[in-house]
């Protein structure tokens, strides 16, 4: 028997003689005719018990408030996630993405620093998510926390470093520019590598440096719902990182280990390789989107991203355009319909021109590397959708470039090559990524071996929506989906508003058009 006080948090069990030896702090009680044995209910005395067969709780569940601005309680394997990293100073959270991760790490750091244990910390994620997912789910789970994302200029990194901050946010690049300061820095002991699939190879430069910063870290969590996205091999990186102690010493045996070479420059993985690289990715936790029993089937979620400089410029000049025409009283659904148009296209980054359709391409590279964050997150096959073929081309480009498994499909693919590709992607396990433009996406087409569906930016027909969401969403789709929308700009947030609404894009651009030029973007 075991029981938790919570007004004096001690773990209460029956007096046994050897209690007092292991624990000297504890105090021998007598309650209600029963000889007990209470200690203080700590991290310590927590892991010592379990070593003696107790099934004691992480005292973080039992005690620990889990704040959120919205007052939602946490999910049930979010409190088993946050409950691991507070537990082992070094551990690997592997959970899908979408299952809260960033929330569980948010409060394992605020636990473990209000109980002394930890200072402050440093999270080291993909640009992309530096300041829309990681600053901005901080914010709004925990507002008194003081926040640095180390972006800009090496001068501005360090400078902002030199601030004091509950928590520094960094990408994973940025790391080589202020690891000298950051090793003068043992007030940071805790750090967090998001997406560590990103140090996958152990003799890259970013891999080496970001071993020498963990190393003087109390607590090392490495994050990434894709341990190994390429080989089982890559397992062999991020255990150097996060369990050096334990990793495989030599990474000639470990390939040996996980795969089996069939010739001379090519290597198989091993039928029993994941349960190889399960054994070295330890203490971990690992969870998808169909274990959190409180999400609905289907999750939107939309993500915000930086639009670069010239993009930003060529936006807020189409969007003067259209308020000075809004104020001359000379715009039309024609015209009006054209600098929509060009507002979408902006938001995407690839604009065509007025004269001769040629495309022309803006610097949209954080929203790319966006979508490359969302493909190495997710485990299982994923549809993406561009409104405009200008964007089903760059994203083609761009996976080409990043040889990830994939294929494309627009009004000018020939209807037999299209068939093949579909019945690639539903009866195979080839083609992780099927690249297309909505309106191709025919109603009765079943393509369920994807379980997301990314949004590169909205179209205007709320058929097209709907029709091209309900591809994943149909019958014989066996796990919980999701539907991912990028968003930069505000013509963006509103047209996604009207889809959701079921409203008529048709009737509403001049409406959206006078609202954002009146209100401005946020």
């Amino acid at each position: 028997m075991i029981r938790i006080s919570h007004p004096t948090q001690s773990i209460v069990v029956p007096f046994r003689g050897d209690l007092e030896h292991l624990f000297p702090h504890g105090k021998r009680i007598q309650w209600e005719g029963e000889d007990l044995f209470g200690v203080p209910h700590g991290i310590d005395e927590t892991k010592l018990f379990r070593n003696l067969d107790y099934p004691v709780p992480a005292p973080v569940v039992e005690h620990y408030t889990f704040p959120s601005a919205d007052g939602k309680r946490p999910f049930d394997k979010q409190l088993v996630t946050t409950a691991l990293m507070t537990m082992q100073q070094h551990c690997y959270v592997l959970n899908d993405m979408g299952t809260g991760k960033t929330k569980s790490c948010i409060w394992a750091h605020d636990y473990l620093q209000s109980i002394g244990r930890a200072k402050r910390m440093l999270v080291v994620a993909p640009l992309s998510t530096l300041v829309f997912t990681w600053e901005k789910e901080i914010m709004h789970t925990l507002p008194h926390k003081v926040v640095r994302v180390l972006t800009g200029t090496s001068d501005r990194r360090h400078r902002l470093l030199a601030d004091k901050a509950d928590i520094y946010i960094i990408n994973h690049d940025g790391v080589e520019v202020i690891y000298k300061e950051l090793l003068k820095r043992p007030d940071i002991d805790v750090v967090c590598f998001d997406e560590a699939a990103a140090y996958r190879n152990a003799r890259a430069k970013r891999s080496k440096i970001a071993k020498v910063v963990a190393y003087r870290c109390r607590y090392v969590w490495g994050m990434t719902g894709r341990p190994t996205p390429s080989s089982p091999t890559d397992a062999y990186g991020l255990a150097q990182l996060i369990t050096p102690e334990t990793a495989p010493r030599a990474f000639t045996h470990f390939r040996q280990d996980t795969m089996v070479q069939v010739s001379q420059f090519k290597w198989v993985p091993r039928n029993d390789a994941k349960n190889t690289v399960a054994k070295v990715l330890q203490p971990s936790v690992r969870f998808s989107l169909d274990d959190i029993v409180e999400l609905p089937p289907i999750i939107f979620r939309d993500v915000e991203v930086e639009m670069g400089k010239r993009q930003k410029a060529v936006y807020d000049a189409l969007r003067e355009h259209a308020a000075a025409l809004l104020k001359e009283g000379t715009i039309t659904a024609v015209n009006g319909g054209v600098v929509f148009s060009k507002l979408l296209q902006t938001s995407l980054g690839w604009v065509y021109s007025d004269k001769d359709r040629e495309i022309i391409p803006l610097d949209n590279a954080k929203r790319l590397e966006a979508l490359l964050d969302i493909i190495d997150s997710c485990e299982h096959k994923m549809l993406v959708f561009s409104p405009f073929k200008s964007a089903t081309a760059g994203i083609a480009k761009l996976l080409a470039s990043e040889k990830i498994d994939h294929a494309n499909v627009t009004g000018d693919t020939p209807s037999g090559e299209r068939t093949v590709i579909f019945n690639t992607f539903q009866g195979t396990d080839k083609i992780k990524v099927l690249n297309a433009h909505p309106e191709c996406m025919s109603h009765g087409l079943t393509l369920t071996a994807a379980d997301t569906v990314v949004w590169f930016g909205p179209v205007t027909k709320l058929e097209t929506y709907e029709q091209a969401n309900a591809r994943i969403t149909r019958v014989g789709q066996t796990r919980k989906q999701q539907i991912i929308r990028l968003v930069s700009t505000q013509v963006e947030r509103m047209v996604y508003k009207r889809l959701v609404q079921r409203g008529d894009m048709q009737d509403g651009v001049l409406d959206i058009l006078a609202a954002i030029t009146e209100a401005g973007e946020p």
